[in-house]
C-alpha cells in the first residue's frame, strides 16, 4: 500500500458510541473539527482490544499525574 491510499486522522473529541449486530461506530470530531466516524467489527474489536493492559497503563498514567 502506498503512502497515497493511506488516511491518518486523530480522534479529538470520542462523543458517539453504539454496537448494532456486528459493528461499533465510535463517532467524534477529528483534527480539523470535522464530524467523524469510524466503524469496527465487534468480533475483531474485542479480539484485537487488551482491556486489562489498557486499564493498568491508564491507572500507571494516572497514578504518575498524582506524583
Amino acid at each position: 500500500m502506498s503512502n497515497k491510499e493511506r488516511q491518518f486522522k486523530n480522534i479529538h473529541d470520542i462523543n458517539t458510541f453504539q454496537c448494532v449486530e456486528n459493528e461499533v461506530y465510535l463517532g467524534g470530531t477529528d483534527e480539523n473539527g470535522e464530524d467523524i466516524t469510524i466503524v469496527f467489527s465487534t468480533f475483531e474489536l474485542l479480539e484485537w482490544l487488551e482491556i486489562s493492559y489498557m486499564k493498568e497503563q491508564l491507572i500507571k498514567y494516572i497514578n504518575e499525574l498524582n506524583e
